[in-house]
Order: C-alpha cells, then structure tokens, then sequence
C-alpha cells in the first residue's frame, strides 16, 4: 500500500471512485525530458514547460459504504485503509477500529483507548497499515501487530514518534535538532533487526529552519503552508521505494528499501514572487478567524517569504505500475 497523507474522513457515505482521466486540446509539442548518469544514479531533468492542454475526468461509483448502517459505529471521524482485502475505519485521534469486508460487511472492531496491550492513547500520532496478513497499529513509540481479525500477536517498542513502515524492517521518522544554532529537520530510514533494535539510520534529507516561518523578534514563529518550507515524501511500499523533497526546490530524490539513492527527477523552475496585498489576502484567510487577526495577521507579513513554494504535496500514484522506462508516476499539487 503506498502512503503518503492518508486522508480524513468526514460523517457520511464512503464513496470509492476510479477515475479515468484523458488529455486533450494540447497545442505544443512536448519538450523531451534529459537523462544524465552522476555516479550510478539516474538523473531525469524534465522540461521546464510541460506540456499543456484539457484535462476531462469522468467518475464512476463502483463501490459504496455508509457504516452508520452499523449499529455500534460511532467514530465522528475516521480515516480510511483499504487493500483487496477488507476496508478498515478508523479514529487516529481516539484510536478505535471498524473492520469491513471488501463488499461492506461488517466484521467487527479493535483498539481501543488506554496504556495496555494492543491499546493507545488519544493524540500520540496514531494510525493503521498492513503488512502483508497482518495490520499493523503505530502510535506512542510501540508497534502493536494484529491478524486481519483483529486479533493481538503481539508488539514491541520503537524509539521514534512518528514512524512509517515501509517494511517491517524498516520505517520513516522525522527529527528536529539543533546545529550551530539552528534548528535543524531531518528525514531518517531507520532499520531495525530481529530483536526489534535499531541496527542502522541512514538520513535522506535534512534542512535548516523547515516547517516554520520564524517570528523576527522572539522564538517561535507560525506555519503556513504555501509559504513554509518543509520535506515531503510519498513511500510505494510494493516496490520499496521513497520519494522526498523540499516544498522549495522541484528535485526528488527516489531512495530503495536500504536508503540508497537510485534516481533524480527535477525541473529547472523558478519560485512564483508574491505582493504584500497578496500575502495580505492569504493571511487573512488562513488566520482570520482568530482572535486579534489584523493584529497577528500584521505580525506574520514582517516575516512571510516574498516567493511561494513550489510543490504542496507529493504522492505515489495508487496502484500505478512503474512506466515502460521504469520511471516512478507521481501526482504533485504545484505552485509554478
């Protein structure tokens, strides 16, 4: 399953769509990308203006589930995990689990709220994968594995919150530490061996100051999404990689299981300059609602960046084989 910002869930009827999508109306020819070999790693350098046209996307339902049918489904908001499988809701606030069936039936729950085995507590970065039979439930630095019954086999302890399987040998975590005075954040691969001890981190990317637009006069500061920068990453766990970036540099870098980097993508590109009125506008409406906001909203324009990021998300696209050339498919919300 690939993973990369699994999304919420609001009350109502889940509605599963696949989506097909074609492009027409294009009026240029498409610029050819540029592949280069630096030290065994292959380096794709895309146009810098992609092809351009109409994108017209038809729907269709082919599956639906309302769990409020379930008569002891009372989850306010849930995310959703689904494989060939079963499709499982659930809490990642006040951890609780619904198993359903691929065709909608009800199965039953797990997890529940609290400090013993196969339980977690509320707001400690919680959520549910799958690893191969089993589901895998991560939160307050402990690992618990469950059948697809939901049943406990078992867990063992990890040193990091967060952390994102890739294998069951390996996860993703992020820290923050300080280097000659400033903070400084980093994306690790940890792996871990039988005795569920780390045995190696490799760092894939780090960066000065991301996720935050720092306050000019005192510690702290705000955070903002089209103007902080910060890593992002996207993991296919079918074919064991991950892609990561920075919100302000169009360059991926594409990293296997064992935190080796095997490709390149980039875009020669040039971040898009923003007005004060603009940055105003933004503000405003990211931070209206809250108490004092033209006095704060004044605050954060001393200290907002004149040029907005590029990329906001970055995502493996689901169930996407790799393309004949063997490059990955990757769907990225821009800022060009």
């Amino acid at each position: 399953m690939e993973r990369q910002k699994v999304r919420g869930i609001f009350p109502g009827i889940l509605v599963l769509f696949i989506l097909f999508s074609g492009l027409t109306g294009c009026r240029q020819q498409a610029e050819k990308p540029q592949v280069k070999e630096t030290g065994g790693v292959s380096q794709v350098i895309n146009p810098a203006h992609p092809l351009k046209g109409t994108i017209q996307v038809e729907a269709e339902k082919t599956f639906e589930l309302n769990p409020y049918k379930v008569p002891d489904f009372n989850l306010k908001y849930f995310w959703c995990l689904r494989d060939n499988q079963q499709i499982i809701l659930y809490d990642p606030n006040e951890p609780a689990a619904k198993i359903f069936s691929t065709d909608g039936a009800y199965l039953g729950s797990f997890i529940g709220v609290g400090q013993g085995p196969g339980e977690f507590l509320s707001y400690t970065g919680f959520w549910l994968d799958f690893e191969g039979d089993e589901i895998w439930g991560v939160g307050n630095m402990k690992v618990a594995r469950f059948d697809r019954r939901g049943q406990l086999l078992g867990e063992f302890k990890i040193p990091d919150l967060p952390a994102y399987f890739l294998r069951p040998d390996c996860y993703l975590t992020d820290l923050t530490v300080m280097e000659n005075n400033r903070r400084v954040k980093k994306l690790l691969l940890k792996k871990i061996d039988q005795n569920e001890t780390t045995a190696a981190t490799v760092e894939l990317l780090k960066g000065p100051e991301l996720g935050m637009i720092r306050w000019s006069d005192r510690a702290g500061g705000f955070s903002e999404s089209y103007g902080t920068d910060d890593i992002i990453w996207s993991m296919n766990k079918a074919e064991a990689r991950i892609a990561v970036a920075l919100k302000s540099n169009y360059q991926l870098k594409i990293f296997d299981q064992a935190g080796r980097k095997v490709m390149v993508i980039e875009i020669p590109a040039e971040r898009v300059s923003i007005s004060n009125e603009d940055k105003e506008k933004l503000l405003q409406a990211v931070f209206g609602m809250r108490k004092g906001p033209e006095e704060t909203v004044k605050k954060m324009l001393a200290v907002y960046p004149d040029q907005l990021m590029m990329m906001l998300h970055l995502s493996y696209l689901p169930g996407q084989p790799a393309a004949p050339s063997g490059w990955p498919e990757f769907c990225y919300n821009l800022l060009l």
